[in-house]
């Protein structure tokens, strides 16, 4: 239980990283309050405030953004490596997937500590 507590607050506390590097971004409020309900959720995780069902649906809504924020044409996510746009848009995608897989994961967590509670 202490792990996956650990694991949550790391989580949360990368996201509050990715806060932090966006305020050079041309839409910066956007996604310092995307990156900032992930952290969020991270930390109300690790306290046990937020039920898996909430974790379920932001790791479903955030998949759906990823997939509406894959650039037309995928050019890695260095600069100079392409069309910055397309850069852009696929370090915003891949931020979503992110936050998809650590609240599945976080969910998960959840799950396996209610069953061994209830045996």
């Amino acid at each position: 239980m202490l792990l996956k507590r650990i694991i949550a607050v790391l989580l949360g506390l990368i996201f509050l990283s990715f806060v932090a590097v966006q305020y050079n971004d041309p839409d910066p409020l956007i996604w310092m309050g995307i990156y900032g309900i992930a952290a969020l959720l991270c930390f109300l995780s690790a306290a046990n405030k937020v039920p898996p069902s909430v974790l379920w649906l932001a790791a479903i809504l955030f998949a759906i953004g990823g997939v509406y924020m894959w650039p037309e044409r995928y050019e890695g996510i260095s600069i100079g490596g392409g069309d910055i746009k397309n850069i852009e848009e696929a370090r915003e995608s891949l931020g979503l997937f992110m936050g998809t897989v650590v609240f599945s994961t976080l969910a998960l967590f959840k799950r396996i500590g209610s069953s061994r509670v209830t045996r």
